[in-house]
């Protein structure tokens, strides 16, 4: 949720709040919404136009993970589900910036726009590296503050939020991300703050946040040569934490203050601007300091005016200069958040302890210090920040026009009932479903509020959005969730006792125009078979081809599926989906796709990734050095390379487990440079191609809905792993590259794939593969000019490699044939002597 301007007041003042930790050999809570998009701003840098390149956010995640099991920490990833009744004004709110952003989006911008399926990705990410992970019901807060206290751990995020709850919170932008080496002294000390922050740490922790610097250049542990003797060591990453008593210690607040505190400042539940009227009279004006910015001021104003009240006092005094229609928000608010400090209901726990193995090997006791501490506080409610809250302090200016758009809540949205266990709300099969992180937060919208909030992508502003390319599939999906067999959702009647239709709201951005549209989205009709969320049809897969694309034969197409790989398998069903639907996308744009696959699926498992081309050369040179020389002898030598005779007995797929490390080296050097952002656009960025994206965009979203659906029938087919399918940048570049080729195969075999037959061979029999599918309105015409010319050009390009090879034979010397046809028993005369002739005999 997001209190405003906290963040940025802790952090001037972290000597204060703040104090130095060491963390090691503990249990660790995870915000793992706020931690995936914190991290790939980190990764990402401030160019984010290309659509997602999920490939190095997928190795960032991993490196995290792993310098956290370096130091013997035990990580718990929670993750956000869906959103809460009253959030919906927010959400609106910032689905409109996010539209403003995409208007005007050229690729030198410094703003990030989080890609589709970052949250999938980093899942992915998690459970490669054996973490628990759950999703919550609706946003994570009470669950992550639940289970610290469960676990006595800290929480990590990047959430101001935290500053309020009653749990060791650890900011994110206070992490060292390198593992560091200590002697032990003493264990029972390892874990206390012994010290206050120094003034030039303090100052570090302010200078970050301001940058919004977050956990930039992960360090993987290096070998550390262990200390003679018999010295003990421990591995720790330097931190600081943070806890309420910090705040509420100085006299200032008590724990039953804390949340009108918050509310008082603003957040995504009630709107800052609600206060205005109680800011001009009950409170005074904020200073007149210039050093502060404006809500820094109100800060320091309110916990002033705080010091001097009791909670009840204070709370009459707002509610007084509140309307009517504001009072009951208000109150149920601070009445919800000081319940949750009491709250020990946390099914994240019950769920680790089911599913995982060995779940807690780190439960400390609570010192008692903390037990005095959780007596006397209470802890506050609020959301879990998720990809929009992370920066959690906007700046002063941001801040103010966000304010100014906000609009006051009169009420007119329905009171939601609140439920003390929220997961009631649901039935069991869906949180079996939704635990596990199978399911995408969008389903809990779908059900719980029966809406949809559309994340724009990176897309062609004057085009549709690019999910309406897919939206037959979330209809698909919308209709399952509510035709459960035995608990079929009953339509309401009219007033005149007609049915209405069961529908879901879609809202999206409108076409040309900054701004959000509301579509209805009826139920058309039952879904083709029954669906039993125990063991659910497969052919509800199969219905939506049958369905939404009549030029393609189904049965064919699902026949030719057991050809592919099975991590493929879905990849090429949206592919071919994609192809059918889109008018914006061509056979170049499958070609790149293509590609992308082939360089992020072979290569980066085969060989390390590196995408700097100066670190590569520097980290392999001498390997590629070595490669390239043997190769141009075998060619000198007329030796053409080609493939193993065992391997030619493998079907083609199955052939790319044994490619080459050489081979991945070589092509990974010739396509490294088309992993970064072209140098062009950084002069004429109006040269960058929405509309290219666009088609991309489209795809994305395919793949989204698709795999949505699949995971609701239990994946009967495995879910893409899109960190080594798609690669924002490289794609766009790839078809930048094609697009003025004529024969976009040859130019693949001669210039971008020439060091790898198998790679080649695998690119043409998918190509192949998806060729029996593409529609005939996409089929390229061959123009019979442009093949003689460039047959021609070929026969060219042979002729000089003959005249080449015939002069090197003759190493080139004009008096060769002379010295050749020359007697042993004659003179020799030189012919560049003149003097030679005068020779005697």
């Amino acid at each position: 949720m997001g209190v405003r301007g906290l963040t940025s007041y802790i952090a001037q003042r972290a000597e204060i709040y703040l104090k130095p930790f060491e963390l090691h050999s503990s249990a660790l809570v995870i915000d793992g919404d706020n931690l995936a998009c914190n991290l790939y701003k980190d990764v990402t840098g401030s160019y984010s136009a290309f659509g997602g390149d999920y490939d190095d956010f997928y190795r960032a995640v991993v490196q995290f993970f792993q310098v956290l099991a370096e130091c013997s920490i035990r990580p718990y990833v929670l993750m956000d589900g869906g959103y809460e009744e009253r959030k919906l004004r927010t959400v609106a709110t910032r689905l409109r910036g996010k539209i403003s952003v995409i208007k005007k989006i050229n690729p030198t911008d410094s703003i990030t726009l989080f890609p589709l399926h970052l949250k999938e990705v980093f899942v992915d990410a998690v459970r490669d590296c054996g973490v628990p992970v759950m999703r919550c019901v609706f946003e994570a807060d009470d669950e992550l503050a639940a289970l610290a206290r469960k676990l006595n751990c800290p929480v990590l995020s990047y959430d101001s939020d935290f500053y309020i709850h009653n749990v060791k919170y650890i900011p994110l932008i206070t992490l060292t991300v390198k593992v560091l080496t200590k002697q032990v002294k003493d264990k029972s000390k390892a874990h206390q703050e012994s010290r206050d922050l120094r003034r030039n740490e303090a100052k570090h922790v302010e200078k970050r946040t301001k940058a919004n610097k977050i956990v930039g250049g992960i360090q993987a542990p290096a070998q550390v040569d262990r200390p003679k003797g018999n010295t003990k060591t421990y591995k720790y990453l330097d931190c600081c934490i943070y806890r309420v008593s910090h705040l509420c210690g100085r006299g200032t607040l008590s724990a039953e203050k804390l949340p009108l505190f918050a509310a008082l400042l603003g957040n995504d539940y009630i709107a800052r601007s609600a206060f205005r009227n109680f800011f001009a009279v009950g409170m005074g004006k904020a200073g007149r300091s210039r050093k502060l910015k404006q809500q820094q001021k109100r800060i320091q104003v309110i916990l002033k005016w705080l010091k001097e009240e009791t909670a009840e006092t204070a709370l009459a005094k707002v509610l007084s200069r509140l309307k009517k229609s504001q009072r009951d928000s208000l109150v149920s608010q601070v009445h919800a958040a000081i319940s949750g400090y009491s709250n020990e209901l946390c099914h994240a726990y019950d769920f680790f302890k089911e599913h995982y193995e060995n779940a807690f090997p780190y439960i400390e006791p609570p010192s008692e210090g903390e037990l005095s501490e959780e007596d006397d506080l209470v802890d506050s409610n609020g959301d879990a920040s998720e990809e929009e809250d992370a920066n959690a302090d906007q700046p002063a200016e941001e801040e103010e026009a966000a304010e100014d758009q906000e609009v006051d809540s009169d009420g007119d949205e329905e009171e939601e009932v609140e439920v003390e266990d929220k997961t009631l709300l649901f039935p069991q099969w869906f949180l079996d479903k939704l635990y596990p992180a199978n399911l995408s937060r969008y389903f809990v919208d779908l059900i719980h509020l029966r809406k949809y909030i559309n994340n724009p992508q990176i897309e062609h502003f004057p085009f549709h959005d690019s999910n309406e390319l897919a939206l037959p599939i979330l209809n698909y999906v919308f209709s399952l969730l509510h035709h459960v067999e035995g608990a079929k959702t009953e339509p309401q009647l009219d007033e005149e006792g007609n049915p209405l239709p069961i529908e879901f709201t879609y809202l999206t951005r409108a076409v040309r125009v900054t701004n959000v549209k509301y579509l209805k989205m009826p139920i058309e009709k039952e879904p083709e078979y029954s669906f039993e969320p125990s063991c659910p049809d497969a052919r509800h897969l199969r219905f939506i081809f049958e369905a939404n694309l009549p030029h393609v034969e189904t049965e064919k197409l699902f026949r030719k599926l057991e050809d592919l790989p099975e991590d493929l398998r879905l990849y090429f069903l949206a592919i071919i989906y994609w192809l059918h639907r889109s008018e914006h996308c061509d056979q170049l744009h499958l070609h790149a796709l293509l590609l992308g696959l082939i360089v992020l699926r072979t290569i980066d498992v085969t060989i390390p990734a590196e995408r700097e081309v100066k670190a590569f050369h520097k980290r392999f040179g001498k390997i590629l050095k070595q490669e390239r020389s043997v190769r141009d002898k075998e060619a000198a030598e007329g030796i053409r390379r080609g493939i193993k005779p065992s391997l030619l007995e493998l079907p083609v797929p199955d052939r790319m487990p044994h490619v080459p490390k050489s081979d991945c080296y070589l092509t990974q050097e010739r396509l490294l440079p088309h992993f970064h952002m072209q140098e062009i656009f950084k002069k004429k960025f109006d040269l960058y191609s929405s509309t290219v994206i666009h088609a991309f965009a489209e795809f994305q979203a395919v793949v989204y809905q698709l795999n949505g659906l699949n995971a609701l029938l239990d994946l009967p087919l495995p879910s893409p792993r899109m960190n080594q399918l798609f690669c924002g940048a490289f794609l766009y570049n790839m078809y930048d590259l094609l697009r003025n080729r004529t024969d976009v195969r040859y130019h693949i075999e001669n210039f971008l794939l020439p060091d790898s037959k198998l790679m080649f061979d695998f690119y043409c029999y998918l190509y192949d593969w998806c060729a029996e599918f593409i529609p005939h309105w996409k089929e390229v015409e061959v123009d019979e000019s442009a093949a003689k010319a460039i047959q021609k050009k070929r026969l060219k390009k042979q002729r000089q490699a003959a005249r080449k090879a015939e002069a090197k034979e003759s190493n080139a010397d004009t008096n060769a044939d002379l010295v050749k046809d020359a007697e042993p028993e004659d003179d020799f005369y030189d012919l560049n002597n003149k003097f030679c002739a005068l020779k005697v005999s």
